[in-house]
C-alpha cells in the first residue's frame, strides 16, 4: 500500500469513528431515558393541599404526622403539636422533586446511596408515605442521600427510589425528611419578653428562696433582692439570666402529664414569674434519671394566660441541661464574699 493510500484510509477510518460517535450522541439526545423529567411522586403537586397524614418509616420505627381541626400533630408524642411550617415545606419539596438521572439497579449498591429498605438494620433511608384526608395513599418515596450542589451554588440533588422498584434515581431538588421526632415537634413552650418580667421567685424544696426584681420595664438588668450581709454579686448579669429564663423556652421532648407521673415535692423546684402587665407563669422543675422535666402554668389578668394554658396544660416537657441550670440557681451561685477571706 502506498503512503498516499494509507493516509486516505486512515482519514476515512477517523471520519467513520467520528460519525459513529456523533450518531450515538444524537441517538442519546433524541431518545432520553424513560422516566427522566417525571415527578418523583406523580400527582403530588396537584394534591399537595389535600394531604391529611404523613408517615416516615425508618430503621428505628415510624413517625406519624396527622392533620386535624387543631392543626398538625405528632402521633408518637401523644398528638402533641407539630411544626406546621416544616411539614408544609416538606410536602412542597417532595412535590417538586423531579427525576433527572437513573442510577444503579444493583441492590448491593443501595446502602451507598442510603436507599436500602428502611427496615434494614443500620439503614439510613426513609420511606415517606403521604395520604389524603380520607386515608387514601397519594404517593410514596424512599428518600436517600443528599448530593450537595457545585461549589458556589445553593442547590443540591437527592437520591431516591420508588418502593418496590430497584431503579434508583438522582432527583433534582431537595427534601428535609428527618427521622427524629423532635425535628417535627413544635418546640416553643413559651416566649416571655424579659422587658415584661417584674419579679422571679425561685423556691427550692429545702426551703431556700431566691428572688430577683426589676422596678420598671425599661431597666435592662435585674437585681437580686436582699443580698445577704457580707456578700456581693458575682456578676451583675447573673440575676438577669434568671429574668430571661422564659425567653424562647423550648423543649427537647414532651410527654403527657399522666405518662410522666406526679412530681415529687421533695425534689421539685418552683419558679414564679410575675410581669408588669398582670401575667403570672409558674414553672415546676424536677430532675429524673439525669434529665430535667418541667410543667408550665399561667394565670392572671392577661390574654396570654389563656394562650399559654391552651398550649401547655396536661403536658410535661424535657428541657436541655443548660436551660434547666437557670431554674436551679441558688444564692451561692449568685454571690461571693464582699471581702476576700484572709489566707
Amino acid at each position: 500500500m502506498s503512503p498516499k493510500s494509507f493516509i486516505i484510509l486512515g482519514f476515512l477510518t477517523i471520519t467513520t469513528l467520528v460519525a459513529a460517535v456523533v450518531m450515538v450522541a444524537n441517538d442519546r439526545v433524541l431518545r432520553p431515558v424513560a422516566g427522566a423529567g417525571d415527578p418523583a411522586i406523580e400527582g403530588l403537586l396537584q394534591k399537595a393541599n389535600d394531604i391529611g397524614a404523613i408517615t416516615i418509616e425508618h430503621n428505628a420505627g415510624t413517625i406519624a404526622l396527622t392533620s386535624g381541626a387543631a392543626g398538625w400533630a405528632v402521633k408518637e408524642r401523644s398528638g402533641y403539636a407539630a411544626r406546621t411550617v416544616k411539614i408544609k415545606r416538606s410536602i412542597l419539596s417532595l412535590a417538586q422533586l423531579t427525576l433527572s438521572e437513573p442510577k444503579t439497579r444493583r441492590t448491593e449498591k443501595f446502602a451507598k446511596l442510603e436507599l436500602q429498605d428502611p427496615k434494614t438494620p443500620s439503614a439510613q433511608s426513609k420511606l415517606v408515605r403521604l395520604f389524603d384526608r380520607a386515608g387514601t395513599e397519594i404517593g410514596a418515596l424512599i428518600v436517600g442521600k443528599r448530593r450537595p450542589g457545585f461549589a458556589g451554588t445553593i442547590n443540591g440533588d437527592l437520591y431516591v427510589r420508588k418502593p418496590g422498584d430497584t431503579q434508583t434515581w438522582l432527583a433534582t431538588g431537595d427534601a428535609d425528611i428527618s427521622k427524629k421526632s423532635i425535628d417535627w415537634l413544635e418546640r416553643k413552650i413559651v416566649n416571655i419578653d424579659a422587658k415584661r418580667v417584674k419579679r422571679v421567685v425561685l423556691r427550692h424544696p429545702d426551703g431556700e428562696v431566691v428572688t430577683i426584681i426589676k422596678t420598671t420595664p425599661e431597666e435592662s438588668l435585674f437585681a437580686l433582692d436582699a443580698v445577704p450581709a457580707g456578700k456581693k454579686l458575682l456578676s451583675a448579669m447573673e440575676p438577669t439570666t434568671i429574668g430571661k429564663a422564659l425567653v424562647n423556652l423550648v423543649l427537647d421532648d414532651v410527654r403527657t402529664a399522666a405518662a410522666a407521673g406526679p412530681f415529687e415535692a421533695a425534689k421539685t423546684i418552683t419558679a414564679e414569674f410575675s410581669t408588669f402587665d398582670g401575667l403570672m407563669v409558674r414553672v415546676r422543675l424536677v430532675e429524673r434519671s439525669g434529665a430535667f422535666w418541667l410543667t408550665v402554668e399561667a394565670s392572671g389578668n392577661h390574654a396570654d394566660a389563656a394562650t399559654i394554658t391552651a398550649r401547655t396544660k396536661g403536658w410535661v416537657y424535657r428541657i436541655a441541661d443548660y436551660t434547666a441550670s437557670t431554674f436551679t440557681r441558688r444564692m451561692k451561685d449568685l454571690v461571693e464574699d464582699a471581702t476576700p477571706k484572709s489566707k
